[in-house]
């Protein structure tokens, strides 16, 4: 074999500390700085509980410095903040709720996006006839509904849930909490809510908000650019 020359030599001496560089930076870019997760059907299961499974690789990501927070359309309040968020998160406040229009970043609320004031009256309208659904308001954390529904079927299925607990207001209140939500959540039944939804779209075309499909019984009005509300 041919003598190695001192530029060879040199070269050599080069290319180890190199190669060693670009595997410690191709293996930095393999590890996320952080790790973003949806709620129902990522985070929870189709039961919305969290399995032993997930719960251990979230926290053997958090063991290695990599920053996991929930982004969801579920508000930060109810059962699963207890079950789930506190425990798994360090009680810290960080992620984003109710389909990006509430961000917090710490004890910090860097977003709080709420619906334009009239557009509960149009929604309202719109789903008394030919069946009433029930309009409730999402005030940040607070989920508000018309006093004296407390044992309507539709109440008593969403508690269920596990998210926010239905308050009920009534008067002036419940006229504020229309008026300054972040979105209105509409309950109906299955079979309403193809025909309803039409009914809500009409009402609200060309104005600043947007209908969407939650459950298979429930529809939201959010304002634009919250999450599937485009």
């Amino acid at each position: 074999s041919p003598t190695p020359t001192p530029a060879s030599r040199s070269l050599e001496v080069l290319q180890l500390p190199f190669q060693q560089m670009l595997s410690s930076c191709l293996l930095a870019l393999a590890i996320p700085k952080a790790i973003v997760l949806d709620a129902d059907g990522t985070l929870l299961n189709a039961a919305h509980r969290l399995t032993p499974k997930v719960e251990r690789a979230i926290r053997s990501a958090q063991e290695e410095g990599i920053l996991v927070m929930p982004a969801t359309g579920r508000a930060r309040s109810g059962p699963w903040v207890d079950e789930v968020l506190d425990p798994l998160f360090h009680n810290s406040p960080r992620g984003v709720f109710l389909q990006g229009l509430i961000v917090c970043d710490g004890n910090e609320c860097i977003l709080d996006a709420r619906l334009a004031p009239r557009i509960n009256e149009h929604v309202r309208r719109a789903c008394e006839h030919p069946t009433p659904a029930l309009v409730t308001a999402y005030c940040n954390e607070r989920l508000f509904f018309p006093a004296g529904f407390e044992d309507d079927e539709r109440i008593q299925r969403y508690a269920s849930y596990g998210e926010a607990q239905p308050e009920p207001l009534d008067g002036l209140e419940l006229e504020q909490a229309y008026a300054n939500c972040n979105k209105l959540l509409v309950l109906a039944s299955e079979p309403e809510i193809p025909a309803l939804r039409s009914r809500l779209e009409s009402a609200l075309r060309f104005r600043p908000a947007r209908v969407v499909k939650a459950l298979d019984w429930t529809l939201e009005v959010l304002p634009r650019g919250g999450s599937k509300g485009y």
